[in-house]
């Protein structure tokens, strides 16, 4: 499906602020924190909820390290749940339900989900931020035709990190802004990640 290539990058795409974070914190969005108790949490949940789907963990494509999807992952949840809020954009229950019958229902697209990084506890407040985000590219002029849609979505992602700023903790590796998670000697148990594509361009609905 490739909603999923879409949801991925949305996770990712975003400029992280520099700035020492607090001890004990994983990363500061705006003035909320993600701990890394609750990333350590999320990630033996995406381990159970993988197993229990018969996914093998080795298997994943993932552009990241397990710990560095689910941080992204969870980052982009707060960021445009937040920007959402002081935007006016709202979505319901059963605009994110109609999302998952469209990619073939919730048992389908839980394996879509958990296939990029996204635990079952996390798949509807990670859908909710990348409808959000859909919502407010559409208002920034995306149409039909990639040039705009791109633009649309730099736009958005530029905005979000100006209203609602990322902060990473080095723990989970170095973060550039242009490249996502880099190679860091300071910290070498995670993997390096490749670039993101812009979220923009990625067709918005599967096959």
């Amino acid at each position: 499906m490739r909603v999923a290539v879409t949801l991925a990058a949305a996770g990712i795409a975003m400029t992280a602020c520099g700035g020492p974070v607090q001890a004990g914190s994983a990363a500061i969005i705006g003035n909320e924190r993600i701990t890394s108790s609750q990333v350590n949490d999320e990630v033996r949940a995406l381990r159970a909820d993988l197993a229990a789907n018969k996914i093998p963990e080795e298997q994943l494509q993932l552009p990241a390290s397990l710990p560095q999807m689910v941080l992204l992952n969870m980052t982009f949840s707060r960021q445009f749940e937040e920007l959402g809020r002081r935007k006016g954009v709202a979505v319901s229950d059963r605009d994110i339900d109609d999302l998952a019958t469209a990619q073939g229902g919730w048992t389908q697209f839980d394996k879509v989900l958990l296939a990029n990084g996204i635990p079952r506890d996390q798949s509807r407040a990670f859908l909710r931020a990348y409808i959000i985000r859909s919502k407010l590219a559409q208002q920034a002029g995306a149409g039909q035709d990639q040039e705009s849609q791109a633009a649309a979505g730099q736009k958005v992602l530029q905005e979000a990190d100006a209203t609602v700023p990322v902060k990473y903790s080095p723990r989970y590796g170095k973060y550039d802004p242009q490249q996502g998670f880099v190679a860091d000697d300071r910290f070498g148990a995670y993997t390096p990640v490749a670039p993101p594509a812009n979220p923009a361009e990625a067709p918005p609905a599967a096959g």
